[in-house]
């Protein structure tokens, strides 16, 4: 059989599986099902912006919905 996965850059954690299936919090989640609901890139905000920017994803920043009609154009 090939192997499809390269080597660990650093020694594997002893707790790897214990550690990604912790729970998380609501304010961890919260920006992950934005950004699923939004279609939006998730990560840091530059990362997220240039991602968006490189991808053609800028619509999903921006709020939804139609602009306040105090808002100036």
């Amino acid at each position: 059989a090939r192997m499809m996965l390269s080597d660990w850059p650093l020694p594997r954690p002893r707790s790897g599986v214990d550690y990604v299936n912790q729970p998380q919090s609501d304010a961890e989640l919260e920006p992950v099902r934005r950004s699923l609901d939004r279609g939006q890139p998730y990560g840091g905000e530059a990362w997220v912006r240039d991602a968006a920017s490189r991808l053609g994803l800028e619509s999903s920043l921006r709020p939804r919905g139609r602009p306040n009609k105090e808002s100036p154009m």
